[in-house]
């Protein structure tokens, strides 16, 4: 059965993918070697088996066992005598012929090769990347510098044996972690700043090219602190001049602490502390402080965002290195590849426009905005509105005249969204304390009660967290909260108003817009999972299942499980799924007879775990419903985080494709029935497509339907009146769980579940 679809208009694209010719007179072959008498050591091995250069050539691989070589040596079995290095005794060697490999079985070894090529090119390996240390950027003005770099992988596609490639920046502070450090030294609270500021964030140690995280603080050592070194004891400050020729200059200096996780032969793992001198260490990741910093990441943006024309060139660039210089080169044509010029280029398909349904109107957006209609939605009557009668605002005395500016501009706005909005309950709070926010909560929430907004002065994560745990979990209601400088800006206050209207509307159960969904009786479900952070007070994880309660996909029921720490996610699903079943029967007084779910947040490493154990939970869940209760199951996994960029080949260059771009061929994988998307439009950089892999389906959906509908639930996220990344589902279960990691910490009162409350 083909997986391609045919629906579109045909476009031109090229992608980050650089063919690999293969020589057919080379390949892999495998060879078993065996020694008599047997030989323990694998470096004599080594040396015992290079002494016939001339008859197996310089160009090997052998890891004590099995060798490799690019050719097939005439005879299958090969014998060889050496001469023992230690005694000069006869050792024989038996080299026998067992399979040429065939691609995929290659995969890895050429990846091996590639890094040679990287480290021929003098390029830096941090992390699973590669860097340029003579292409550094620096940013004097913040501290930072930026290394440009490439993130490299070969793997076999449709379309023949490619080299994946695109370009990485690393930012790095110029500052020392000690330089840091001294800033918070002088205040009281000094230690619980540094472990905020810095616990979880990586440094590197250009001593010897490598990155750490931070887990914790040893307060208790400094470099005079002496370990084990063989059966000597030996100082910090002695090891880093003896082995590094490095100067220690802070003797009182407080150290880190990195916990590795080394993997033993027996597949365990066992921890090992790694103590770090914070003087010799540099940020190599950015702090909240830091990215929350406007013009820290506008500049850092001038470096990092690039244009399609000048990823390629980087690209082109490295191509041209690879293929310019003999060492590299040589590296690969020994074992028979060679890298082409340019990048990958084929034909793509572009879905046509969506009409968006307001409750009165019908509206395509214009090929100038093709993914976006925030004008329209503000200025027609959306799909559902509830009523606001019953409201309060929480605020502070210094913010009374934002507070009421604003309340007037909602009953404006609301009106021509059609929500009617009666005057709120005011409620000005002496102090900004947590606790004050708390009880006037507690004191003012009652069954009359449709919605809280709660205006803040400063933005706290704490005191978000307080409110959001009494209205979400301890006495539901639905609930907004608003920065007072959001509000404070007089000539923004209409449009940002505008989106604050929006976004109650759907707390409060109303709906935006919808699209013209073609299929009855059908659930689609969406699935993402957060992990709690290192430092974060949460442990285990928490999965999020948001699933439609209607034909045209503008309700979500949502449910939350905690995950204990050696709970696997399959147990949670069939809960979670059980859930959503009977709130779409409480709705529509029937089960679905069609479920689709997007599974967000698989790396190719677990689709193997998704596919056999997830897939097979969801499947028995259905008899627990009902003994004869059998839908249709489709199963699709989304991956955001990838490294396929896409470009348009126009007349003047490169370009971003347009929103509806499908790819379903040459840079697929043979074993999988997968396809890449452009659902978003964006204004700065270059695009990144979306992974889709559909990993069951017995309901056999054609790939056009499976594709097109994938498009369509891209543009059902109310949060943004434009087309997104994923679809809705996940983007809806990736904010419920990140509520709940983040803040909540609990799982949400039930009366909430079918509602958007957190949005």
């Amino acid at each position: 059965m083909s997986h391609q679809g045919t629906e579109g208009e045909p476009i031109q694209l090229g992608a980050n993918y650089i063919n690999l010719k293969l020589d057919p007179a080379k390949g892999l072959f495998n060879y078993e070697v065996k020694f008599n008498p047997d030989i323990d050591s694998r470096p004599l091995r080594r040396k015992l088996l290079n002494q016939h250069v001339q008859a197996l050539g310089r160009t090997k691989v052998f890891d004590g066992v099995t060798l490799y070589l690019p050719q097939k040596l005439k005879q299958d079995i090969n014998l060889f005598t050496s001469i023992h290095p230690m005694d000069e005794s006869k050792v024989e060697l038996k080299v026998i012929y067992k399979k040429q490999q065939s691609i995929s079985e290659n995969i890895p070894f050429f990846n091996v090769l590639l890094g040679r090529v990287m480290r021929a090119l003098s390029l830096v390996r941090i992390g699973q990347h590669s860097f340029n240390p003579k292409g550094i950027h620096c940013v004097p003005q913040h501290k930072l510098e930026v290394w440009p770099g490439y993130v490299t992988a070969i793997n076999e596609y449709d379309g023949g044996l490619k080299l994946c490639i695109d370009a990485r920046h690393r930012v790095m502070r110029t500052e020392t972690v000690r330089d840091i450090m001294m800033k918070f030294g002088g205040k009281p609270n000094f230690k619980d700043i540094i472990i905020r500021e810095l616990i979880g964030l990586s440094v590197f140690t250009r001593y010897n090219n490598k990155t750490y995280r931070i887990d914790d603080i040893a307060w208790d050592k400094n470099p005079t602190y002496e370990f084990d070194k063989g059966t000597d004891k030996i100082s910090l400050i002695n090891y880093y001049k003896l082995h590094w020729n490095l100067e220690i200059t802070d003797n009182g200096q407080p150290l880190l602490v990195h916990c590795a996780k080394n993997k033993l032969s027996t597949g365990e793992t066992q921890e090992q502390l790694i103590l770090l001198v914070p003087e010799l260490c540099y940020l190599a990741s950015l702090s909240d402080s830091i990215r929350s910093d406007f013009r820290v990441m506008k500049d850092l943006d001038s470096l990092t965002k690039m244009s399609p024309n000048a990823r390629c060139d980087v690209f082109r660039h490295f191509v041209e290195q690879v293929r310019s210089n003999s060492v590299p080169r040589e590296i690969l044509s020994e074992w028979g590849l060679e890298l082409e010029s340019d990048i990958a280029e084929f034909t793509g398909r572009v879905f046509g426009p969506e009409q968006i349904q307001f409750a009165n109107t019908k509206f395509i957006p214009p090929p100038a905005k093709p993914a976006e209609w925030s004008s329209a939605v503000c200025r027609n009557t959306v799909l559902r509105t509830p009523n606001l009668n019953h409201w309060c605002v929480l605020y502070c005395q210094k913010d009374t005249r934002c507070t009421q500016e604003f309340v007037g501009m909602l009953k404006n706005v609301a009106k021509v969204i059609g929500m009617n909005v009666r005057e709120p309950q005011m409620i000005c709070l002496r102090d900004d304390r947590i606790e004050t926010y708390v009880q006037a909560l507690k004191k003012n929430i009652d069954q009359t009660v449709n919605l809280m907004v709660i205006v803040f002065p400063t933005n706290r994560t704490d005191r978000y967290s307080a409110v959001k745990r009494v209205c979400c979990v301890e006495m539901p209601v639905p609930s907004q909260v608003i920065m007072s400088r959001t509000i404070s800006r007089g000539d923004k206050l209409k449009s940002i108003t505008e989106k604050i209207a929006l976004q109650i509307n759907c707390k409060l159960g109303g709906a935006l817009w919808a699209l013209a969904i073609p299929m009855d009786h059908c659930m689609i479900c969406g699935i993402d999972v957060y992990h709690a952070g290192v430092g974060q007070s949460m442990k285990g994880s928490v999965a999020g299942f948001v699933a439609s309660l209607d034909k045209l996909l503008t309700s979500w029921h949502s449910k939350i499980c905690l995950q204990g720490k050696h709970q696997e996610l399959v147990d949670i699903l069939q809960i979670c799924l059980i859930s959503a079943i009977k709130a779409y029967y409480r709705r529509n007084k029937r089960y679905p007879d069609r479920i689709i779910v997007y599974r967000d947040g698989v790396g190719d490493g677990q689709l193997d775990t998704v596919a056999k154990y997830e897939v097979k939970q969801l499947l028995a869940t259905f008899k627990t419903i009902e003994i004869n209760y059998q839908p249709t199951l489709t199963v699709i996994v989304v991956q955001k985080r990838i490294n396929t960029r896409l470009f348009e080949i126009s007349s003047t260059g490169l370009k971003n494709p347009p929103p509806g771009t499908i790819v379903d061929s040459h840079i697929t994988k043979p074993a999988l029935y997968d396809f890449f998307l452009v659902s978003q439009n964006i204004r700065q950089g270059t695009v990144s497509p979306t992974h889709y892999i559909v990993i069951y389906d017995n309901k056999k959906m054609k790939p056009d339907h499976i594709q097109r509908l994938t498009y369509k639930l891209c543009h059902l996220y109310y949060n943004w009146p434009g087309t997104i990344k994923v679809p809705a589902p996940c983007q809806y279960a990736h904010k419920l769980v990140s509520l709940v990691g983040q803040n909540i910490q609990q799982e949400p009162h039930l009366s909430l579940a079918d509602t958007l409350y957190y949005l």
